[in-house]
């Protein structure tokens, strides 16, 4: 059950890439998706429908708020991953790799797993907090690109041209945060600022990340895709979706890149408020 999140930004990322170059990925939202005996596909992922699977999957099946058949006949050789939905298995069905079943049941064997003490039930439910904050985040992301994209588009330039510059202001905001929390906490009117002042940090941090998420995006994508057209939107949500996918990286290497991205991108906003405008 651990590695569920990952699937999920799979299917993401195959849902906002999919295009003829992927034609071997059968991606479905609010649609049934059929493998047919004979057929191979790399990947299968659907969004609101079943999959059913009767010929070879190459990778890995994932349905969200949805359920998989897998017949007599289905090969499977990644993982199979259901969230919100059942796994009904035929007898003569091979699958290589896990399966995991996330819905109500799950989760509340998940919850007494937990309290028992144990570390698989601990693990689903972080992981599961894990991707509520991943979804929130992707809704900021996506207000902002279709709201006020001038400014994300800002911020994002300020880091491009100047990368140095704001790695430099990330750390030296990140060296600056407990001193000057700690100065706010000495005195009465500084103690009623520490709610406006973290919220402004936190506020900070995401639409710096997000930034870097954007840039990371348009850095992938022109590279994938000849003649493609500019879309903030479709840059910012694959660039966040590879950024938390890189994040789930083991030894360390994920949260060392979470860490560098948030430096990068409160660097960004930092110099964003402090540039002055300059006179036409």
């Amino acid at each position: 059950m651990k590695h569920f999140p990952t699937a999920v930004i799979v299917f993401l990322l195959l849902l906002l890439l999919s295009a003829p170059a992927a034609a071997k990925n059968i991606v479905r939202v609010d649609r049934d998706a059929t493998v047919e005996e004979g057929q191979q596909v790399d990947n299968v992922v659907v969004l609101g429908g079943q999959i059913t699977v009767n010929g070879l999957v190459e990778q890995n099946v994932l349905a969200v708020a949805g359920s998989v058949v897998l017949t007599n006949k289905a090969v499977v050789r990644g993982k199979v991953i259901v969230i919100g939905g059942v796994i009904a298995r035929g007898a003569g069905s091979l699958v290589y790799g896990d399966i995991t079943e996330v819905n109500s049941s799950t989760l509340s064997e998940a919850f007494h797993s937990a309290m028992r003490g144990e570390l698989e039930g601990w693990s689903l439910i972080l992981n599961i907090i894990s991707l509520c904050f991943f979804a929130i985040l992707l809704i900021i992301a996506l207000l902002m690109t279709l709201l006020v994209p001038r400014s994300l588009a800002v911020v994002a330039n300020a880091i491009a041209t100047s990368k140095v510059k704001s790695l430099l202001w990330g750390v030296l905001v990140t060296l600056l945060i407990v001193p000057f929390f700690m100065l706010l906490a000495v005195s009465v009117i500084g103690i009623f600022l520490i709610p406006l002042a973290f919220t402004a940090l936190l506020l900070a941090a995401i639409v710096g990340f997000i930034a870097v998420g954007s840039l990371l995006g348009n850095a992938v994508i022109s590279r994938i895709f000849r003649g493609y057209k500019k879309s903030l939107v479709k840059e910012t949500l694959v660039g966040l979706c590879l950024l938390w996918l890189l994040g789930w990286l083991p030894f360390y290497i994920g949260t060392v890149i979470k860490a560098l991205t948030i430096t990068f991108g409160l660097g960004g906003v930092v110099m964003t408020l402090t540039r002055r405008k300059t006179p036409r």
